[in-house]
């Protein structure tokens, strides 16, 4: 009996996880909401391109994205092309906003951070795990999606994204 309640536990987690929507390329960005701003505030979206990345301190892989994102808030004039950290909690200690403004000051954060303590954000873009980096287009649209660290086990995910963003910087606004 344990051995069917098991294999009915495994089927009903399989088909929510293929009936839960995903961002796809060309759909419309939410509007982020809730939560408070560090270092200035990351909207609107439209007329410029805009780097998302969703991350929480407490998370290593998180942590190894951050000079690659800063990269990009370093080359580009916030005007053109903007970068917004979204920072969502995975533990306890990582939702209270004090400590998250203490570590994006100790780890040299400067670009736009967004506490996104209730996971909105998280819902809003379908984000599944911590590193996701998505990048929407001038008419606010998404158009591409990274998950995990971007330059794992030989992936060049930053140099992927770096050519996506110089192509979306020759369309029109």
């Amino acid at each position: 009996m344990k051995t069917i309640a098991g294999v009915l536990l495994i089927a009903a987690t399989l088909l929510t996880a293929l009936a839960t929507p995903r961002m796809r390329a060309k759909d419309a960005a939410p509007t982020l909401v809730g939560g408070e701003w560090i270092n200035g505030n990351g909207q609107p979206f439209k007329g410029r391109i805009t780097i998302l990345h969703f991350w929480t301190f407490g998370c290593i892989n998180c942590r190894h994205n951050l000079p690659y994102v800063a990269k990009w808030a370093a080359k580009y004039d916030p005007k053109e092309v903007q970068v917004v950290g979204i920072h969502t909690p995975e533990l306890d200690f990582e939702k209270d906003p004090k400590n998250v403004e203490d570590a994006v000051k100790r780890l040299g954060i400067q670009y736009p951070m967004l506490i996104d303590a209730k996971g909105e954000n998280w819902n809003r873009y379908h984000v599944e795990a911590w590193p996701t980096v998505v990048v929407i287009d001038k008419q606010g649209r998404v158009r591409e999606t990274w998950v995990g660290e971007l330059q794992w086990n030989g992936q060049d995910g930053f140099g992927e994204i770096s050519r996506k963003i110089e192509r979306l910087r020759q369309e029109k606004g």
